[in-house]
């Protein structure tokens, strides 16, 4: 199980787009492709502004609303310590009435980083996959992919992979019990 840090880190990840489990070597689950069955369409106005949560904040731009793209930007400490604005764009995508974020790995080009999202009531909550029902799913040949080390690789998810998924019919495949929440600050 990842720990509380980790978690809420790679959860900021879907939305701000850098990952503390590729700088700091921890554990993720990467996907080959932007993870959902079609682009989703949102409204700018519900995803621009910036948004807050305990362990910092993010700037959040739509890039293109019929494709779900978005570019964060936040600030992040170097490894000298000193301020540094980084960026990242995220893909929205949907399935089965769910929403889902992706943004692409950073510095090791294997796939991407992702879990699902919701924005409702000036809140932007995500979830991140369940690492070790996800890891026994790959190892039973429900999902295809592979463990590379502490990180799962998933291969191409078809629309009966994304079913698994949305239904949780073999399971709980997300951490529901430590979602990351955003709040949109200002108007």
């Amino acid at each position: 199980m990842k720990t509380t840090g980790q978690s809420i880190r790679l959860l900021q990840l879907a939305i701000a787009g850098i990952l503390l489990a590729i700088t700091c070597g921890c554990s993720s689950i990467i996907s080959k492709h932007p993870v959902g069955e079609k682009p989703a369409r949102i409204v700018a106005k519900d995803w621009e502004g910036n948004w807050e949560s305990p362990d910092g904040a993010v700037t959040v731009k739509v890039v293109d609303a019929d494709k779900g793209l978005l570019k964060t930007f936040w600030i992040e400490d170097d490894k000298q310590g000193i301020p540094a604005l980084k960026t990242a764009e995220v893909e929205l995508r949907e399935s089965g009435g769910w929403l889902f974020a992706s943004t692409r790995e950073e510095g090791k080009n294997r796939g991407y980083l992702w879990g699902r999202i919701k924005n409702e009531d000036r809140q932007i909550i995500v979830w991140l996959p369940e690492e070790n029902m996800f890891k026994q799913m790959v190892n039973e040949s429900v999902f295809p992919g592979k463990i590379d080390g502490d990180v799962l690789l998933l291969e191409e998810l078809t629309p009966r992979h994304l079913k698994i998924i949305t239904t949780s019919e073999k399971g709980v495949l997300f951490d529901w019990d430590k979602p990351a929440v955003f709040v949109k600050m200002g108007k």
